[in-house]
């Protein structure tokens, strides 16, 4: 998994203050995990100097209790599902475009 930042403190029950490095910044609303990827919330925020980003992270209610400053977050890899491929690479098929004159 990739690392997104260290957890710098904590923000009440469900928000993390996470600093990140600035050559492996995250994309927002992507999904983090704790070392034991167990999953832990959401990006939710990005702030801060080009050189030093901070990240908001919105915790999942479950899993949030084990989180303290300090510990390292990764992100979760996306999973897409496939989209499914077209019969023909033409719109009309190439028998339509042959017969037009």
């Amino acid at each position: 998994m990739k690392f997104a930042g260290n957890v710098v403190s904590r923000l009440g029950r469900r928000l993390l203050i996470v600093e990140s490095d600035a050559g492996q910044l995250p994309p927002l609303y992507t999904e983090v995990a704790d070392e034991q990827s167990r999953s832990v919330g959401k990006i939710v925020d990005l702030y801060g100097s080009v050189s030093r980003p901070y990240l908001t992270v919105l915790c999942s209610t479950d899993s949030s209790a084990g989180v303290h400053a300090g510990d390292k977050l990764y992100v979760i890899p996306e999973t897409r599902p496939e989209k499914p491929r077209k019969t023909s690479p033409h719109k009309y098929g190439r028998d339509m475009r042959a017969n037009r004159r």
